[in-house]
């Protein structure tokens, strides 16, 4: 398979609302604990907890929330359901003698304002100069018309998650194209995965009673009706089922972004060679050319998007295969072969 990987940035950390100025903890004996506004400790032995406590809602972005005693990284906090609330657990953190406590994310405080802030605001950006339009405009619609459906697969688990994660996804295809076509698939960043028609929003998954999940996989359809209308076959995919749960997980969830986007490429290399076990969705499209693959990603989906492009290439570790010997609907030979060729890099792909 030949994959290139498109990478969307974001600003690299939560843009939470800044809580109250934190006091120096010589200041703060009258909090009765010793501690700085908004912090706490919780529990007994074991279950004790170092507990911070924003006075606003702290909203998912690409960056984790870590907890800092001065330069010292003391660990990254389990966020609470409301969004406000985020506790560390006792391992490694002396809880009787923290000093100088902080919250960041990718390096921003979110605590206190940062030193010379001035309020948050930018410098001004000089734009550089205007070069020539290029004689191949990339924004101009192509010639076929599209067509567009969704597919909904049984959930996958992956490894160090303990909740199954969506197999979702919405296509959009050039309508009466000739021939395979080259595949695009988007992967989204980190957002909420839940919501309320009365306005909430959390980040479980599950989703709670009362909650849906937040549709993050249909925000690409502009771009998807314009690759469409170029000959693209176009699959934004669903992670919820990640982004709630990759709080706790060392890479922040890149490799398990990397095990999703290969799933959906067993599946696509699946029905490629079987078109009648695809869903509707798939069938109403021209067959997809897995030797072409465009892998698009936003901030976090970028990650995933990078590592499935390397990940392609090689076979899984021992301790996170979890698949069988070969991609699903086909006799092929074993998912992890690849084979370098002059003109590109083939590799048969099965998910981690």
């Amino acid at each position: 398979m030949a994959v290139l990987a498109v990478v969307g940035a974001s600003p690299g950390w939560a843009q939470a609302q800044q809580a109250s100025e934190v006091r120096p903890l010589a200041d703060a004996a009258d909090s009765g604990d010793g501690l700085p506004p908004d912090w706490s400790i919780t529990g007994e032995g074991s279950a004790r907890k170092l507990v911070w406590q924003s006075d606003e809602r702290v909203p998912m972005g690409d960056a984790r929330v870590e907890f800092y005693a001065g330069d010292r990284l003391l660990g990254r906090p389990a966020p609470g359901k409301d969004g406000r609330t985020f506790r560390l657990g006792p391992d490694g953190v002396p809880l009787d003698s923290v000093k100088d406590l902080q919250v960041r994310a990718a390096g921003r405080r979110l605590d206190a304002p940062e030193a010379g802030s001035g309020g948050g605001g930018r410098s001004a950006v000089t734009a550089p100069r205007q070069l020539p339009a290029n004689q191949v405009d990339p924004g101009r619609p192509g010639a076929y018309r599209t067509v567009t459906g969704e597919y909904d697969l049984a959930p996958v688990r992956l490894p160090g998650f303990a909740e199954p994660v969506e197999m979702r996804a919405v296509v959009v295809a050039p309508k009466g194209a000739d021939g395979r076509r080259p595949l695009a698939l988007f992967l989204h960043g980190h957002h909420f995965t839940c919501y309320t028609p009365q306005g909430e929003i959390g980040g479980d998954w599950p989703c709670a009673a009362g909650y849906k999940p937040v549709p993050s996989h249909r925000g690409y359809l502009r771009d998807q009706r314009l690759l469409a209308s170029q000959g693209y076959v176009t699959v934004p995919v669903s992670a919820n089922g990640i982004n709630g749960q990759d709080w706790s997980a060392e890479d922040g969830g890149a490799q398990a972004r990397s095990s999703l986007v290969r799933q959906h490429l067993a599946r696509w290399a699946g029905w490629s060679a079987h078109p009648g076990t695809a869903p509707a969705a798939v069938r109403q499209a021209p067959r997809a050319d897995l030797s072409r693959v465009l892998l698009v990603g936003h901030s976090r989906g970028g990650e995933g998007v990078n590592r499935a492009a390397m990940d392609s290439l090689y076979a899984p570790p021992a301790n996170q295969t979890g698949i069988t010997a070969r991609c699903a609907g086909t006799s092929a030979a074993p998912c992890s072969s690849a084979r370098r060729s002059s003109a590109r890099t083939r590799s048969r792909t099965c998910p981690r």
